[in-house]
């Protein structure tokens, strides 16, 4: 699929919808990751399991997957090893990710690692604040902020030097013709994003990236149809750009994004161009518009 010309919402001029060269495993073997654990939370279906095939596909030796559906896991398990033929381990664990400790049991069975993707997320029914039930709109924190928590406080203790954390957010954060109907995914999508820059200047030795993964077609995209109300239309990606587009934030090339919030369909040799940019500036960063201020 042949690269766009890119919209109002891209820092590039090039706007993908599918993978390329730069950023695919299979012909760039700069971005290969032999010998390296892999984590994926919601990595059984969807983007997540896209994700797991593309780490398989740049040669970890290992990807813990998890999933609160058992059956998805174990079916994602067993396409993928066959594929790779048995090149990479795929360890399945059901858990939900707001259980604290049963999410500590799973890091502790782990062990060291390398690369982290918090990439479960959820979707609150999309209806307007005043409609909306207590408990399903707060759920929307629960799963996307208390998750990711709950992820990094329990794996981090055991990384590896050098390794990765990834969060999966959403472009529509940052779109003010998608926010309504969407005060809690939104909202909660945006709290990410600041936790992680903050998680960064805590821990210095870790790379920390948020990134949007564009829009593909998975349940919690037709569920976002149903609350749509403005802003652009819905174009379906491939799985395949986001989740190589996340190998490629692993690799040495990407460090000058670290902190920062990206979209997988931005081209990444146009954003390695505007490295000085990027890095001298708070371009990218969760912040309120005008700062920093002068009188």
């Amino acid at each position: 699929m042949a690269a766009a010309k890119a919209s109002t919402f891209s820092l590039t001029k090039t706007w993908h919808k599918d993978t390329y060269a730069a950023i695919d495993p299979r012909v760039r073997p700069e971005l290969k990751l032999s010998g390296k654990t892999v984590v994926i939370s919601g990595g059984g279906s969807g983007i997540g399991k896209g994700m797991t095939r593309a780490f398989a596909e740049a040669g970890a030796s290992k990807i813990a997957i998890l999933g609160r559906r058992d059956a998805v896991l174990q079916q994602t398990k067993s396409e993928i090893e066959d594929a790779v033929r048995g090149a990479t381990t795929i360890q399945t664990n059901a858990v939900d990710i707001q259980d604290l400790p049963a999410v500590k049991r799973v890091a502790d069975g782990i062990g060291p690692w390398d690369v982290l993707l918090a990439n479960a997320g959820y979707l609150s029914e999309p209806m307007p604040l005043v409609d909306a039930d207590p408990e399903e709109w707060w759920k929307s924190f629960e799963v996307n902020v208390k998750g990711v928590f709950n992820l990094a406080h329990s794996f981090l203790p055991s990384r590896r030097e050098g390794s990765t954390l990834i969060v999966v957010s959403a472009g529509s954060i940052q779109i003010d013709a998608m926010a309504k109907n969407y005060s809690v995914y939104n909202s909660s999508k945006f709290a990410e994003v600041k936790l992680l820059e903050i998680l960064g200047k805590e821990e210095e030795d870790l790379h920390v990236v948020t990134m949007h993964p564009g829009v593909g077609n998975t349940e919690m995209a037709t569920k976002s149809s149903r609350g749509k109300t403005g802003g652009p239309p819905i174009s379906f990606g491939t799985v395949d750009l986001p989740s190589h587009f996340a190998v490629w934030l692993c690799s040495p090339e990407a460090r000058f994004l670290r902190g920062r919030f990206v979209w997988c369909n931005w081209d990444v040799e146009e954003l390695l161009a505007k490295k000085t940019q990027i890095e001298g500036s708070l371009l990218l960063t969760a912040n309120c518009i005008g700062w920093p201020y002068s009188a």
